[in-house]
């Protein structure tokens, strides 16, 4: 669903304020969104699960702000960190790819 938004938003050639074109922003928006939701109904589905309980309204709107701000930032700090990795495969984009693939399926995606 959200392929080509990760292949353009860890793509070391464009500028990082193609991030901000209306096209790619108003993706990376709905990605935001769409994760958010699934992870605060997960978060909440845990706790009725071992409480019994669903969490409150302020700290579901704190974990909202606090998931929007942290994807946000991601977005651009993943970018940077593809742009040194990049760097340090000397411009190989094939070895760049590879890199950011592995460290996608065991870390990125679990986060």
């Amino acid at each position: 669903m959200f392929t080509k938004l990760y292949l353009d938003t860890t793509n070391p050639n464009i500028l990082i304020s193609d991030f901000f074109k209306p096209n790619m922003f108003i993706q990376i928006l709905i990605s935001i969104l769409v994760h958010t939701i699934i992870y605060v109904l997960f978060l909440n589905l845990g706790s009725f699960i071992f409480t019994n309980l669903l969490l409150d309204e302020k700290t579901n709107i704190k974990l909202i702000i606090s998931l929007i701000l942290i994807m946000f930032f991601g977005f651009i700090g993943r970018y940077y960190h593809v742009k040194d990795i990049y760097k340090a495969y000397n411009g190989d984009m094939i070895k760049t790819r590879n890199h950011l693939d592995k460290l996608y399926i065991s870390w990125i995606f679990i986060s």
